[in-house]
This record gives C-alpha cells, sequence and structure tokens, in this order.
C-alpha cells in the first residue's frame, strides 16, 4: 500500500487532490464496520460523546472521562441495549452500560445507577469474567465489585 494511501485512509492528506478528512472518517468508520459490526455502533455513540476516545472501551477506563461523560455514554448503551441490530450488538451493549456504572464508582466515587446489592455485584461480577472484554474493562470491574461489596 503506499503511503498516500495509508495517509488518505487515516484522515490525513499529503497532497492536493481535494479530499476532506471527513471522507477519512467516513472510510475508517466503514473499515471498523466491517471488521466488528457489534462493535461499530457502540463506538460512533461513543465517539459522540467522548470524540478522542479510539473505542468505547478506551473511553470507559480513560481517567479524564468525567462522570458526566460517563453518564452519557451509560444511556447511550442503555439504548443500544434494546435498539442494536444483532444480538451481539445488544450483549456488548449491555457490558459497556455495566462498564460505565464500574468506572464512575471505581474513578470518580459516585454510583450513576439506581441498581443496588445483589443485581450491581452480578453484573461487575460477570464484567469482570467476560474474556471478550478488555483486560482495562475487566480490571475496572474488579474494583467495582471490591466497591460494591465495601458500600
Amino acid at each position: 500500500m503506499s503511503k498516500a494511501h495509508d495517509d488518505n485512509m487515516s484522515g490525513s492528506s499529503n497532497h492536493a487532490s481535494g479530499s476532506s478528512p471527513q471522507l477519512g472518517d467516513t472510510l475508517r468508520w466503514a473499515f471498523e464496520l466491517d471488521t466488528s459490526p457489534a462493535l461499530a455502533g457502540a463506538t460512533w455513540l461513543t465517539r459522540e460523546i467522548v470524540p478522542d476516545a479510539r473505542d468505547p472501551f478506551e473511553a470507559i477506563v480513560a481517567a479524564t472521562t468525567t462522570v458526566e461523560a460517563l453518564e452519557q455514554l451509560k444511556s447511550a448503551y442503555k439504548m443500544l441495549r434494546t435498539t442494536g441490530a444483532t444480538a451481539a450488538e445488544r450483549s456488548l451493549a449491555a457490558r459497556l452500560y455495566a462498564a460505565t456504572i464500574a468506572a464512575a464508582l471505581v474513578r470518580h466515587g459516585q454510583l450513576i445507577t439506581s441498581q443496588r446489592g445483589e443485581a450491581l455485584a452480578r453484573a461487575f461480577s460477570e464484567l469482570e469474567a467476560d474474556t471478550t472484554m478488555t483486560d482495562a474493562i475487566r480490571a475496572i470491574a474488579a474494583q467495582a465489585l471490591t466497591a460494591a461489596r465495601r458500600a
């Protein structure tokens, strides 16, 4: 692949072809959709709320993500849990929903849900055990489980 092709695919351009960064973003979106359809919708929603995040996992675990952004992400993933096009997309959304709650508890000491007790512990425990999640998400879940048990 040529350097110009690589640059165009990444949204940058070193030539005067008139292509815009939007085109690069569109192409990147198309490739992400092709490689991980379940993750594509969640990634798009995440980037609307946390524009600098590469994906939902990065946005959720980043220490710089505010509690307000985590609440917005939680709402977005809650909606995606019921409106996702596929079972895989809905399942991922449910995990991301739990992860936002865990991150708010661990990073900000705030519980951004009305769920309590066993339901919360079960969600964090299942998230920690889910090998399809990133190590960082699973670590946040483990920390949240410990915090929830102390509360």
